[in-house]
């Protein structure tokens, strides 16, 4: 299976090299950024334990906030892999009737509320949830799932028991967050609902696709977004990084040049 197989000729957005944080109005203390009409702030006290939100996971935003975008109105959303809150924040801006923030690191649940308050937004429209997807049993199904994944390798040598490789590692070929959303959209979206997800290209955006496909979804790409592969957090060891993604790539399941990478913002609808 190979990318070009798969994967439609789509306009790529091409962020500047080593521009960290250029879809961000401020950073790195908070980032302020537009979505449906409205200026909104998120802010994380350690970034450590909670990851501050990188370009990774605003594309998705991006695309989100495009023309051709979903339909937030009124949704039952569920934010998986929460994080600082920032799809959370987004969705009940733009009129969620209710969002479920789900992370399985405890400190995102404080730090997606104090986002949410933050932003003046209904408080009471939003479950903050600590839990590992595989065990998590939600009390309904969802009409929306959002989720930007961790997508990078998993190496001892970088090995940290934080909220940051809880955001950033996953596995040895990174897809863990991806395979267990796949095993379980089934039991969390509604008929005729949406997954929308950022898949990054170092994580097999084909299989993911094919997979899908397979339990009857049909699917299409929101927009491509290319940028610097995040190895700032892992300069030490940046080439054992890079040396896995390569075997990787070898094998067919990333894609890469350099130091750049994808994120494919991806919507995949359940048939109703």
């Amino acid at each position: 299976m190979t990318t070009a197989s798969k994967l439609p000729t789509t306009t790529r957005r091409v962020l500047p090299v080593g521009e960290n944080g250029s879809l961000w109005a401020a950073r790195p203390a908070y980032g302020i950024f537009e979505f449906r009409g409205k200026q909104l702030r998120i802010a994380v006290a350690d970034p450590s334990e909670v990851l501050f939100p990188t370009d990774c996971g605003l594309s998705l935003v991006a695309a989100l906030d495009a023309e051709d975008g979903p339909d937030l109105d009124g949704v039952n959303a569920l934010d998986l892999g929460c994080g600082s809150g920032l799809y959370t924040v987004a969705l009940l801006a733009a009129g969620a009737a209710h969002v479920t923030a789900l992370d399985i690191n405890a400190a995102s649940a404080g730090q997606t509320a104090a986002n949410v308050e933050r932003n003046g937004l209904d408080t009471a429209r939003l479950s903050c949830v600590t839990a590992d997807l595989a065990s998590y049993e939600p009390t309904g199904k969802f009409d929306l799932i959002v989720t930007n994944p961790p997508h990078l390798p998993y190496d001892p040598s970088y090995a940290a028991d934080n909220g940051l490789e809880t955001a950033l590692v996953a596995g040895d070929d990174g897809r863990t967050l991806y395979d267990a959303v796949v095993a379980r959209v089934d039991d969390l979206l509604v008929p005729g609902g949406r997954l929308v997800m950022a898949h990054s290209s170092l994580a097999d955006v084909p299989r993911t696709i094919a997979e899908l496909e397979l339990r009857g979804y049909e699917w299409r790409t929101l927009e491509v977004c290319e940028m610097d592969i995040p190895l700032l957090a892992y300069a030490e060891h940046k080439k054992t990084m890079l040396d896995l993604l390569e075997r990787l790539r070898d094998l067919g399941r990333a894609d890469f040049e350099g130091e750049r990478f994808n994120v494919h913002a991806l919507e995949f609808r359940r048939a109703a």
